[in-house]
């Protein structure tokens, strides 16, 4: 494992140990910020020959501390950097991200295209409205996103006390939101612009915001614009807020910042649709990536 601090890039990079170039793939994390559970994630996809980076984004270092307005460019120095990189095949990068790292996946795929695959967790169809550092109740709003300086529209929370009491208290906040419908079609992320196949995981039980029924608006969107690249969605029954890696890498991981809400699903359902999801997710970069 290498640290790379390279022109305020925070990130570290995974190569497999055979000889040669190598496919790349960055990896995301979400909003707990920092750099795990990435570099978990990147040292297993190292051990299947990828060159692989962990990339923090927020909340690490010296990198802003609130996932707030952080721009697109920034995860465009890792693709540079990636592309620079002796070690690995230019013409192969790809991107996996999770929760919010898979609603980023997904925008800076239909950002840059040199993405040419994508593996989205969890991810919103939209860009959400900042997670606030406080209060979720009265946020001041702010796009998690900027690109050319100027905040990526974004769909903020709606404390809707319905929706709060029968979904809970962060789903309810995401479904208040989406509600909104001019909100939501002016934060559409425009998948049909990514350059390369796309992988869309979700649980049907997820607690956190509505992945499956995102995931679904993705492939709505995607199928609307007669998308020329291979895409899938596996939704999973039972699972919630499902996480990269099999079962073990997430037993292994150090804790990660604060404490994390509950995710939705039961214990065996996210088991299995993490071990499945996996397994299918390292099925198809060696299919989009390595052949």
């Amino acid at each position: 494992m290498m640290k790379v601090r390279d022109s305020r890039l925070f990130a570290s990079f995974y190569v497999s140990s055979t000889p040669g170039k190598h496919p790349g793939i960055i990896v995301l994390g979400g909003s707990d910020g920092g750099i795990e559970p990435a570099t978990t994630t990147a040292a297993l996809l190292a051990e299947q020959g990828y060159a692989a980076l962990a990339l923090a984004y927020f909340r690490f270092e010296q990198l802003p501390q609130k996932l707030e307005e952080i721009p697109l460019e920034y995860f465009k120095q890792a693709i540079d950097w990636m592309s620079a990189n002796p070690t690995v095949e230019s013409s192969r990068i790809g991107l996996m991200g999770t929760s919010k790292g898979g609603e980023a996946a997904l925008l800076v795929s239909a950002t840059y295209p040199e993405i040419k695959a994508v593996v989205a967790y969890v991810p919103s169809h939209v860009a959400f409205q900042s997670v606030p550092k406080a209060s979720f109740r009265k946020p001041t709003a702010k796009s998690s996103w900027t690109l050319q300086s100027k905040p990526v529209p974004f769909v903020p929370f709606r404390y809707n006390l319905r929706l709060i009491l029968r979904h809970g208290f962060l789903l309810g906040l995401y479904l208040g939101g989406l509600q909104d419908q001019e909100a939501e079609e002016r934060a559409i992320i425009p998948v049909e612009r990514i350059n390369g196949p796309i992988l869309l995981i979700s649980g049907k039980e997820d607690a956190v915001w509505p992945s499956s029924m995102m995931c679904t608006r993705v492939t709505e969107r995607l199928t609307q614009y007669n998308f020329g690249f291979p895409f899938q969605h596996l939704s999973y029954d039972m699972a919630g807020h499902v996480t990269s890696g099999p079962r073990q890498a997430m037993e292994a991981r150090p804790p990660t910042h604060g404490r994390r809400p509950y995710l939705g699903g039961t214990k065996t359902g996210n088991a299995l649709a993490k071990d499945d999801a996996w397994a299918k997710a390292c099925d198809f970069l060696k299919q989009h990536l390595k052949q």
